[in-house]
């Protein structure tokens, strides 16, 4: 019989599902293997309670089968009833002592329950198994047990562990990247995500990682794509575009901070700098006949006063960048719901626009209305005229 890999609440469990076709009942053959398969094609599509049915009627033909108890520890697990999942856990263990996957899926039932001393005695027994091809998914487990306990070098070393025996383990990359990042360890957290990446590993936390990195080390730019690419792999995450939608509204603001600094420190510079303009050497060095007229106070201040007249004070004029503001109503790879959105804007009074961008080589079709001088009045505009229409909106800016 086969086995299964499934993921539950954080831990991985370790053994393998296999597909079978859908019969009716009455014409299924008693015949345990045959029920196990059905009830594994079930519990692979998450339908536990028919998963369940089968299971046990495979159990009730071959109760000694150590491949259809592990099999019913994990079905009984999805649906909650933890104690029943962990009496198939140990009986298939008391079958087959020498079956790694079953250790794990203990493990991994003992970790919800927070019983901790023994999940890691399970994990570490499937681990030192030489005949255990998973050995990365026991080694990740024990990593989530030390950070749980506030093992916090444990952890860390686990996690390296669990990649050293699988490059490809994306979950464990995520994991330690966001350790580095809340340990503000940013080179290393830089290196953890640019390797999942180089190894072709995709998913929206590696650019959401990436982008915070940037944000710290203030490459708004750079930042801002690593969102934008985040943003294509999580259309379907609501939790994660909020996210990535505060992290750009954030990056957005940071960049007008940034240009108006150094607008502030330009002017500055221009205040404090006094143009000098050579004065005439008849001025700096009287003659001999002009000498005893200069040393009389009264004259020697009229002779000053005449000298900085003769030093033009002209300043430069300061050009300061047109910045003007907008409001982001959509961002669509589908033009025809740029327009579609466009169209109901205008029969509500707006004068929406489309501006189309080219990003990651496809066309992305943007909806804005703008433009305003200041942040706080597109701000203002967004919360009175279009927030209580239900759309959603964030500020951003253009440089002209």
């Amino acid at each position: 019989m086969k086995k299964i890999l499934i993921i539950v609440a954080g831990f991985l469990i370790a053994t393998m599902f296999s597909c079978a076709p859908k019969v009716q009942e009455e014409k299924l053959p008693q015949n345990a293997e045959y029920y196990y398969k059905i009830g594994l094609s079930y519990l692979n599509s998450g339908n536990n309670s028919q998963a369940l049915y089968y299971l046990n009627k495979a159990y009730r033909i071959t109760p000694e089968d150590p491949d259809i108890l592990n099999a019913l520890g994990i079905a009984y697990s999805n649906v909650g009833e933890l104690e029943k999942a962990k009496e198939f856990f140990l009986k298939a263990i008391e079958k087959d002592p020498d079956r790694a996957e079953t250790y794990t899926n203990l493990g991994t039932l003992l970790a919800k329950q927070k019983n901790y001393e023994k999940a890691l005695w399970y994990f570490k027994k499937a681990a030192e198994n030489p005949s255990y091809m998973k050995k990365d998914i026991a080694y990740y487990n024990m990593a989530l047990i030390y950070k749980n306990i506030g093992n916090l070098k444990l952890y860390e070393e686990y996690l390296k562990k669990a990649i050293s025996y699988n490059t490809f383990l994306l979950p464990a990359y995520i994991s330690l990247g966001n350790f580095y990042l809340e340990q503000k360890r940013y080179q290393d957290a830089l290196s953890v995500f640019l390797t999942a990446k180089d190894k072709g590993l995709v998913s929206p936390h590696i650019n959401i990682g990436l982008a915070k990195i940037y944000i710290h080390l203030k490459d708004y730019q750079k930042a801002k794509e690593y969102l934008h690419k985040a943003k294509n792999l999580a259309r379907n995450n609501d939790f994660l575009l909020i996210e990535i939608n505060r992290l750009l509204s954030l990056v957005d603001k940071k960049i007008i901070q940034e240009t108006e600094e150094k607008i502030k420190e330009k002017e500055k510079a221009e205040e404090k700098k006094i143009k000098t303009v050579a004065i005439p050497e008849e001025i700096k060095k009287p003659t001999d006949q002009k000498k005893e007229i200069l040393e009389k106070p009264e004259e020697k201040i009229q002779e000053q006063q005449i000298a900085k007249k003769l030093i033009p004070e002209k300043k430069k004029k300061v050009i300061k960048p047109n910045i003007r503001f907008y409001v982001l109503v959509g961002r669509f790879t589908d033009q025809k719901k740029a327009l579609d959105i466009s169209e109901k804007l205008k029969m509500k009074g707006f004068n929406p626009e489309i501006k189309e961008e080219i990003i990651d080589g496809s066309p992305v079709y943007s909806v804005i209305i703008g433009y305003f001088k200041e942040y706080r009045e597109a701000s203002r505009f967004y919360r009175k005229n279009l927030k209580p229409l239900g759309l959603r909106g964030i500020v951003k800016f253009t440089r002209k």
